[in-house]
């Protein structure tokens, strides 16, 4: 096939892709960093298209939040550019100013989209019936293989996010007060007072920890492997050493 001719199948198809995501109201969100910003495609058509501008609007946008992870990941907050992101999104910088007001909204927008589908696919990993303990286990299981197959916004989201200000830092602890709804549900053992506020707050900075040290050393798709550690970590203040190792135990 000549060159020429395998554009212009490409071309034909990416525009054949745009026009079923228009057509059937798709945009199923994503990770960002999941996808790269300029896959083919993701690219707009060039030149005159009917497309709807609320949908240009869209993809531009969350083309620049995947940028953002990606881009922040591999330099650095405090080294990455609005240019650099808006080059590695394959969008100009006068329709950036159309979505974001500064790079540190377009961060915040990336932290804030990731975490949210990452907590809802905790929190339904935790909503299955079992007990607590196991409870405990699939939602903890479930962050981690996130964080492992999303190395851009884990990296964002877990390390970059200290350098991005006093906002993200804000979005950060409001992350992380966050998981202690997960240990309202925690049984109390009989004849011992409950587990204090402050022990539930330094499990969870405990698991932050070590997902902390294992993303900002470029070990975070061995975060899976730590389940067994952490579950037991996470439960033995709750219903002693013997059930934790047990439940950190299983498969």
């Amino acid at each position: 096939m000549k060159a020429g001719t395998a554009r212009q199948d490409s071309g034909r198809l990416a525009t054949v892709s745009w026009a079923s995501q228009v057509n059937t109201g798709r945009s199923v969100p994503t990770i960002p960093g999941s996808r790269s910003a300029t896959a083919p495609d993701r690219r707009l058509p060039r030149g005159r298209h009917d497309l709807p501008r609320e949908f240009v609007a869209r993809t531009q946008r969350d083309r620049l939040i995947d940028a953002m992870a990606r881009t922040v990941a591999e330099r650095g907050y405090q080294a990455t550019s609005l240019n650099g992101v808006c080059a590695a999104a394959g969008v100009s910088t006068k329709a950036f100013y159309q979505y974001f007001p500064d790079k540190e909204s377009c961060f915040l927008a990336a932290f804030e989209r990731g975490v949210a589908l990452m907590q809802g696919s905790v929190l339904s990993a935790y909503a299955q019936t079992g007990s607590w303990p196991r409870r405990m286990r699939r939602g903890l299981g479930t962050l981690l293989q996130i964080l492992a197959a999303e190395p851009a916004f884990a990296s964002l989201a877990v390390v970059q996010v200290l350098a991005a200000g006093p906002r993200a830092l804000a979005c950060r602890r409001d992350l992380l007060a966050s998981y202690e709804g997960f240990f309202a549900d925690a049984p109390r053992r009989a004849g011992r007072p409950p587990v204090p506020e402050a022990a539930v707050q330094a499990v969870i900075a405990g698991v932050y920890g070590v997902i902390f040290d294992h993303v900002s050393t470029g070990r975070v798709d061995r975060l899976p492997e730590r389940l067994p550690d952490l579950t037991y970590f996470v439960l033995a203040p709750f219903i002693g050493p013997t059930a934790a190792a047990r439940h950190a135990a299983e498969p």
